[in-house]
């Protein structure tokens, strides 16, 4: 135990002396990355609501936006723990912009087809695969232990501070000049988040820790298997990864139909869209304030808890909500919780884990929360077409109620895990 203590302080020692420059470039790059990307997510969401108006459009459009991540997340978290993690992000994000660039010429030439927005959501939808448990694992090489909970947090609240202006962005972009200039915003912040990156200097000790600690290459599979038995052999991470995956299950009716819901209910101006994503970013924002302010959460689970049940009272509100002032407010207050549950689940998981596995252990978190939406939708879509919206709102957030309160019980019970070192 000594010597796992003096690992991690000679860790803490190596990354101390350029941590502010590269924690502040890292921010920096995710949050242009982040911009792009809320850009074509919201330019193709509200497209296909207006044009189609269906919830198994919606689905679909889901289920290019999540399940290639699926698909490739496992082995991306394999990636994460054998590479040089600045560069693998790197790598991920440039060839996505290129890939992305292409179908938006294609789209720009005249192929109009719904279905190649559907592709580009999955060509970006890869690359986020990639780029979400590396991101969260590269940044404990970047900041000392002790700043974590703060940088989580800073980086939710810029997150939320960015999203703030996205829709109203994208809303005048898409209503005045047409979705192929999201796509060039998209390329141009990628670039810009790109040379961030190439600013990053990672200490060498620190990445020679990462590589000796990841012990002998094995296949790419045996490496998922031994990550899925890490994940779920210790009976605090296992439930909290079931537990997670069920409440985010929960979360994405109002997550994936709130679009088609306000379009139904109240209008389809593209100002109403605008609001609805503008107002849940403003609780966002709120709600990263809140994360930051903190030097550490001694109560994770409760607070991760308490977040999850406030969403399922909003989200039940939000099904009975009139008129359209009362719907945003519990939007708002949804989006309050939101940052505090993934930004607190995120430093649950780089203080409990080994570096050696953080990069799987984040690509099943990744699976469980934003990659759950499309499975959740298979069944939340076509029922939005037979099954008014607000009943579907009504029912998720009253049963997500239950389940933040079992997450709390049982994950108490147990006990978080320390990190040894």
């Amino acid at each position: 135990m000594a010597q796992n203590a003096t690992t991690a302080a000679q860790q803490d020692t190596a990354i101390a002396e350029h941590w502010r420059v590269n924690t502040g470039l890292f921010l920096a790059a995710q949050n242009f990355f982040l911009f792009g990307s809320s850009s074509v997510f919201f330019a193709i969401l509200w497209y296909i609501a207006l044009k189609a108006s269906s919830g198994t459009w919606m689905m679909l459009a889901t289920l290019a936006q999540s399940l290639p991540q699926i698909l490739v997340s496992l082995w991306a978290g394999v990636w994460a723990d054998r590479c040089n993690r600045r560069n693998l992000l790197m790598w991920a994000t440039g060839m996505v912009t290129v890939v992305t660039l292409g179908i938006a010429l294609m789209f720009y030439f005249g192929w109009r087809d719904l279905w190649l927005l559907l592709l580009i959501a999955a060509v970006r939808s890869l690359g986020t695969g990639v780029e979400m448990p590396v991101g969260n694992a590269l940044l404990p090489q970047l900041a000392p232990r002790a700043q974590l909970t703060r940088m989580n947090g800073l980086n939710q609240l810029i997150n939320a501070g960015l999203l703030l202006i996205t829709p109203i962005v994208s809303g005048l972009i898409l209503s005045r000049l047409g979705i192929i200039f999201i796509f060039v915003v998209d390329v141009v912040t990628a670039s810009i988040g790109l040379l961030l990156l190439a600013g990053i200097r990672i200490a060498p000790s620190v990445v020679a820790f990462q590589k000796n600690s990841a012990g002998m290459v094995t296949s790419t599979l045996a490496e998922i298997g031994s990550g899925l038995r890490f994940t779920f052999a210790h009976g605090f991470m296992r439930w909290f990864m079931i537990l997670i995956a069920l409440s985010f299950v929960l979360i994405a009716p109002s997550s994936q139909l709130s679009t088609l819901f306000v379009k139904q209910t109240f209008g389809s101006k593209v100002m109403l869209l605008t609001l609805n994503e503008l107002l849940w970013t403003a609780g966002a924002t709120l709600g990263g304030i809140w994360i930051s302010s903190h030097h550490q959460l001694p109560h994770k689970i409760r607070i991760i808890a308490v977040a999850l049940g406030v969403s399922g009272v909003a989200f039940a509100a939000m099904g009975i909500a009139r008129p359209f002032a009362w719907y945003l407010f519990f939007m708002f207050i949804s989006g309050i919780a939101m940052p505090i549950i993934t930004a607190t689940s995120n430093i649950l998981i780089q203080e409990a884990v080994t570096p050696n596995m953080m990069g799987r252990v984040f690509s099943i978190f990744q699976i469980v929360s934003t990659g759950i939406y499309p499975i959740a939708m298979l069944f939340f879509g076509p029922l939005a077409d037979v099954v008014a919206i607000k009943w579907i709102f009504m029912a998720s957030g009253l049963v997500l109620i239950v389940v933040a309160w079992y997450f709390n019980r049982v994950l108490q019970r147990i006990g978080a895990p320390g990190r040894e070192d």
